[in-house]
């Protein structure tokens, strides 16, 4: 992500993790924290959204945040995508466990 006003780099939005088999990719972002709440990284995550269903013919695009990550889990919400469940104790962060949850959205979802 470039901010246009300073045409500096703030961050990345990217699909991290897919498979052509069976046409789903996760997306991962990360915002440098000075430009968090101005809806960069919503409008970063609906462009790569957008362009993997109508690109590259995915059916399915989900992500996950850690539990206590409100903000990236407002950011997923806003961008249509739904909560799903989540993984238990399956990231080990800054020495502990930590629990991860799952949001995703459908090309059905997306088009409808």
């Amino acid at each position: 992500m470039v901010h246009k006003g300073s045409n500096k780099v703030i961050g990345t939005c990217a699909f991290v993790d897919w498979s052509n088999q069976h046409s789903k990719a996760e997306v991962g972002y990360v915002l440098n924290k000075n430009y968090w709440g101005y809806g960069f990284a919503t409008e970063a995550l609906s462009e790569l959204i957008k362009f993997g269903f109508e690109c590259i013919s995915l059916n399915r695009i989900e992500g996950g945040c850690d539990i206590d990550n409100i903000g990236s889990e407002n950011v997923m919400l806003k961008v249509g995508m739904k909560f799903e469940g989540i993984l238990r104790k399956n990231e080990f962060i800054k020495g502990k466990f930590r629990d991860t949850k799952i949001f995703a959205i459908l090309k059905e979802d997306f088009y409808s």
